[in-house]
């Protein structure tokens, strides 16, 4: 069982939202059935779930929704929205003092059930912005715990959940026209809405004083004795004939759960995370684990999994290098895109937080770790043992690197210059240009050219041309040569052919006889 506290709107940068969850949690293929109750439901709540809600109402089975009706609570178009759309909607609406307050959502699915249930109204504020508390309950279809929780659940609501309590009624266009008229359901605009509620606290906390103790007085709090003994994280859980009796459907699962990550490579997809979205299948995956390094796997099971590449080792070092490895494959193609990646924390690229992976390499390298994770880092062209981001400090660093370079790579110490050090030219002395253009020229025997390769790009091309139509030098008639016979075009062309983003840049120069010679030589276009 996975049990999580939920709780937003206390801290700005939060996303533990509910709203997050239900959006995840709807785009999730393993659940197909939803249960909402919600005390108020705004449009604005509606519209911030509405783009997976339509989804899964495609996919899922069933998606039901309770809503509790107060005067001036749900709004009008909340309500019309869900049946226009045809979402099976019941209100719970009473002349009686108590009212239908629960908010709770319910999913179902082939593996897991999950639960959120705390304080979140199925508004804008409530899913994401008030300060809210819930609790986010997840069970494997085996957890006899959770069942116990859903055989709870489904039997305190059942008058609501099956329309027998005299208070609950299927939402029509009909019923809607009945709330309205009789003044339960108003416009949007016009509800007791959590904004209004949050305007009249703004005027009336401008009226009172603000009473605050002072730590001085509050006197030391000490923490309470104990004499709890902890169990060893070695325990070895028993074998057990329940255990037997399930081992070849979890192998089964356990198969299936490989065939969805083979993408991932051999040994990452054959590693079960701890919040995979099925939690017994980690249990079973751990237990494996447990039981070899005990030299008490049955004969029989341990042929199967090795016949399945189960990986015995440490699966969280495992997925350390799998995310390590990713982080640099995006390195990489910003490299490549010619972007400014940022040491910030907030550095963002293609959604992926970099500068704060970087940062936590940076730290890890002072206490000896993930040296080979920098030295990667380093290859691919980006300066990331940089102390000051100065200009003349970084390019100092550049030369004095490539002096002692002893079989450097062209193409990574390109990358190091296009990405550290070459728009930072004007802010650099003559004297270390000089230097620079000196010591370029003295490994790899050709000029430093400070122009932007993309600009570059569109300027050879005419001269890329020329070289194909020239029978003398290229009798051949070929796009791309030894360097023999293209000179110093030859690099240029060889990242064309490499790297697919510098072709596109100048692909529409040639005509379409032009561009099938340049594919049947290797060109992506």
């Amino acid at each position: 069982m996975k049990l999580e506290f939920l709780g937003h709107g206390l801290h700005k940068d939060h996303t533990n939202t509910v709203g997050h969850y239900l959006i995840e949690t709807f785009k999730n293929s393993d659940y197909d059935t939803f249960i909402g109750f919600s005390a108020f439901t705004k449009m604005s709540g509606l519209n911030s779930i509405k783009t997976e809600l339509l989804i899964a109402k495609k996919s899922f089975k069933s998606i039901k929704f309770y809503l509790g009706i107060v005067r001036k609570g749900t709004s009008r178009e909340a309500l019309k929205f869900l049946i226009d759309n045809e979402i099976e909607t019941y209100i719970f609406c009473t002349s009686d003092e108590i009212m239908f307050h629960p908010k709770i959502y319910y999913f179902e699915g082939k593996h897991n059930n999950r639960f959120i249930l705390g304080s979140s109204n199925l508004t804008s504020y409530g899913l994401f912005h008030n300060i809210e508390a819930s609790t986010f309950i997840e069970f494997s279809k085996n957890d006899q715990q959770g069942l116990k929780y859903t055989r709870q659940f489904n039997t305190y609501f059942r008058p609501i959940l099956d329309s027998t309590d005299k208070n609950v009624e299927r939402l029509t266009n009909e019923v809607l026209q009945d709330l309205i008229k009789s003044g339960f359901v108003w416009p949007e605009s016009q509800t007791r809405d959590d904004y209004e509620f949050v305007k009249k606290n703004k005027n009336l906390f401008g009226k009172r004083k603000k009473f605050k103790l002072e730590k001085k007085n509050l006197g030391e709090i000490k923490p309470p004795k104990t004499n709890k003994k902890y169990k060893s994280k070695y325990d070895i859980p028993p074998i057990t004939e329940a255990y037997l009796k399930s081992w070849p459907k979890y192998f089964e699962l356990f198969k299936e759960f490989k065939q969805e990550n083979i993408h991932k490579g051999h040994r990452y997809g054959v590693t079960v995370p701890r919040d995979y979205k099925n939690p017994s299948l980690y249990t079973w995956y751990l237990k494996q684990k447990i039981y070899s390094k005990n030299d008490m796997l049955l004969p029989e099971h341990l042929k199967l999994l090795r016949e399945e590449k189960f990986y015995f080792g440490d699966a969280h070092k495992l997925w350390q290098e799998y995310k390590d490895d990713q982080k640099l494959k995006l390195i990489k193609k910003a490299i490549e895109d010619g972007e400014d990646i940022g040491l910030s924390q907030r550095y963002e690229y293609k959604g992926v937080r970099l500068g704060t992976w970087i940062q936590a390499v940076k730290k890890a390298n002072k206490s000896g770790k993930k040296l080979d994770v920098r030295d990667k880092i380093e290859e691919l062209g980006f300066d990331i043992s940089s102390k000051s981001r100065n200009p003349i400090d970084t390019a100092k660093r550049f030369i004095s690197d490539l002096y002692e370079d002893e079989d450097p790579n062209k193409m990574n110490w390109q990358n190091r210059f296009n990405h550290a050090v070459r728009d930072k030219k004007k802010k650099l002395t003559p004297e270390i240009i000089k230097e620079l253009e000196e010591v370029w020229i003295l490994q790899f025997g050709e000029e430093r050219s400070w122009e932007k390769i993309r600009d570059r790009d569109r300027d050879r091309t005419d001269e890329w041309k020329a070289f194909r139509y020239n029978k003398k030098v290229n009798p051949e008639e070929k796009w791309f040569a030894p360097i023999s016979k293209m000179g110093d075009l030859y690099s240029w062309v060889r990242q064309k052919r490499e790297i697919k983003s510098r072709m596109e840049l100048v692909k529409d120069n040639f005509n379409e006889k032009e561009k099938s010679e340049l594919r049947k030589e290797g060109f992506e276009i």
